[in-house]
């Protein structure tokens, strides 16, 4: 073990001394170039890597302007390789950046040329072509196995079931995403997750993390768990498409190279980043029936309604709290606020509303409250009618209407001013708002004292050396700039981060996202770059993570900065439609996690 670890060492050693010796490659231009792998053909849910290589140098001026792929591909994150080569006594070296991709439909897309600013000059690529296959993904089956790892498509996959695909419009279903595995994984997130059109959609997931559990599918045992469960409600009829969704899962995987374990993983063991999709759901949507009563709830399902109050006898203009509660099985949260048909000398001020709601068999039930205060004006025997509310039973296929009983309020005491009524008074003059004018002046005393005693002597006797401290402090403070390029790029670090979010919150209200997540990455990976004296360009998740917990920073703060990038990453490779509201919102949220930083760097 000891001679292993000396030969690694001593092989190390080597190659840092060959690329020390190689330093600039001289004779050798930089060219880029764009290419596909695995090919220019991939399966609809299948990854691809859209590489761009450099020849000629292993920096970057600026991170390559990639085109939006977003109408065909989902963006799933970026790393970088470096190589070096010596061929009769030639050196070359190159940098490679790889995007990660996964296809999401059928069809034939170009991918255009874009720029690359590297060895100080642009270089254009060549436009690619990339055929998405028609192959679908059948339901269990995963969207595909990607990188190095080979993991076949039934070894994992996702799977969404809802609990019906029949509804009346307005009956609420639930739908489970659950991932199935024979392979070792060790983390997953979701790249795409599409925004249903024509259903309102609740997230039900339990909290914490998913309950694992072994069940047999198709003759095999797998480990499972529920990952993501939502409630949909439809909101109109009609055959209703609910696109899949898109995971990146890391997959630990053993090597049978024993070349790659000598200088990978000891271990014999790495982690692949594998896309997977889940199938499509269609759900049928029926219209309800005509006759519907009203006032309509909306509920579709089962209804019952009470109402209280909080004492039943009261004195004129005394408030008394009338509770109304909606419960049942459905989507309770459609209930409307109850019509009260309250005399005219009642005052009713507006409800305070509470609600919940959770899974409750195939849909939803929950419970809503309306809390009002009412005042009654006059005194008598008064009554608070009874409410009434439609809703559609789907059990029995017909519309039923749940209903409160009166409540009598006794109401004693005289007849109050009503609402309007404003209580009149005289003015009291409670004290005089001007001090009177003093009639008498002060007397003035000379006195006299030498020059010198006075401060204003003293200070005007040392402003020049003062100026000349002031000076020589300037002029060393430039000469450190000048000389010190990490010193300089720290003392404005945070100055051109600021400056960087000013000009994304500029962007904030255009309708293409992409420039404004562009600029707020710009800015987080400057600040980092500009702290740790590092290139901007090129600066990778893993990298960065390293020399941030060398310099410290805990551990939250760098999840919360990789998050951020990873969020910018994604938006910009295939923006999805951000309103300006969540926009603003990531800006505040990177403001705090840029402050964070700036704090723990500085410590």
């Amino acid at each position: 073990m000891t001679r292993m670890r000396a030969l690694r060492s001593g092989l190390l050693a080597c190659a840092m001394a060959v690329a020390a010796f190689a330093g600039p490659v001289s004779g050798q231009g930089v060219g880029v170039r764009a290419y596909l792998s695995p090919g220019n053909t991939v399966a609809v849910g299948r990854p691809f890597v859209l590489n761009v290589e450099i020849a000629g140098t292993q920096s970057l001026t600026e991170e390559p302007q990639v085109p939006d792929l977003g109408s065909f591909a989902q963006y799933l994150g970026s790393s970088t390789q470096s190589s070096m080569q010596m061929v009769n006594g030639q050196t070359s070296v190159s940098l490679t950046v790889q995007y990660r991709f996964q296809a999401l439909r059928e069809g034939t897309f170009e991918i255009p040329a874009f720029e690359v600013a590297a060895g100080g000059a642009m270089h254009t690529t060549e436009p690619l072509t990339v055929m998405i296959s028609s192959t679908p993904q059948p339901s269990g089956q995963s969207g595909g196995a990607g990188g190095d790892g080979g993991i076949p498509a039934r070894d994992l996959f996702v799977t969404a079931e809802a609990t019906k695909t029949r509804v009346r419009d307005g009956e609420p279903f639930v739908v489970e995403y659950r991932i199935w595995t024979l392979v070792d994984v060790s983390s997953f997130n979701f790249t795409r997750v599409p925004e249903p059109q024509g259903f309102w959609v609740e997230d039900v997931t339990p909290a914490g993390q998913p309950q694992v559990e072994q069940l047999t599918r198709n003759g095999r045992s797998y480990t499972t768990a529920v990952i993501r469960r939502v409630a949909l409600v439809p909101s109109g009829p009609g055959e209703k498409t609910l696109d899949p969704v898109a995971l990146e899962v890391q997959v630990r995987v053993r090597r049978s190279d024993p070349f790659g374990d000598f200088f990978g993983n000891p271990f014999g063991a790495s982690v692949v980043p594998t896309a997977i999709l889940s199938n499509p759901l269609t759900v049928s949507v029926a219209p309800l029936p005509p006759g519907r009563p009203e006032p309509f709830s909306g509920v579709v399902g089962r209804l019952t309604i009470t109402a209280t109050i909080d004492r039943d006898s009261v004195d004129a203009n005394e408030a008394v709290t009338l509770t109304v509660r909606a419960s049942g099985e459905g989507n309770i949260r459609a209930v409307p606020a109850p019509v009260l048909g309250l005399p005219p000398d009642f005052e009713v001020f507006p409800p305070e509303i509470s609600e919940s709601v959770e899974p409750f068999g195939p849909g939803l039930s929950g419970e809503k409250t309306f809390e009002y205060v009412l005042i009654p004006r006059a005194p008598g025997n008064r009554e608070i009618p009874a409410i009434t509310m439609g809703y559609f039973d789907e059990r029995a296929g017909a519309y039923r209407t749940a209903s409160t009983g009166a409540l009598a309020l006794e109401v004693t005491g005289v007849a109050g001013e009503g609402p309007g009524d404003v209580a009149r008074g005289g003015v009291a003059q409670l004290r005089e708002d001007i001090r009177f004018i003093r009639l008498g002046a002060g007397t003035l005393q000379a006195r006299d004292r030498p020059l010198f005693a006075g401060a204003a002597f003293w200070m005007l006797a040392l402003l020049p050396l003062v100026g000349v401290a002031g000076a020589v402090a300037v002029r060393r403070q430039r000469d450190l700039l000048e000389g010190d390029v990490a010193y300089a790029r720290g003392r404005r670090a945070s100055r051109v981060a600021k400056k960087r979010l000013a000009e994304a919150r500029l962007l904030a209200a255009g309708t293409d996202a992409r420039p404004f997540y562009a600029e707020v990455a710009r800015a987080l990976r400057g600040l980092v770059a500009d702290r740790l004296n590092l290139a901007e360009a090129g600066l990778q998740s893993t990298e960065l993570d390293q020399r941030l917990g060398a310099r410290g920073v805990p551990e939250g703060t760098v999840a919360e900065v990789r998050a951020c990038l990873e969020h910018c990453d994604r938006q910009r490779f295939a923006p999805l439609g951000i309103d300006p509201h969540e926009k603003e919102r990531f800006l505040d949220r990177v403001g705090d996690v840029m402050t964070a930083l700036d704090k723990a760097i500085r410590r």
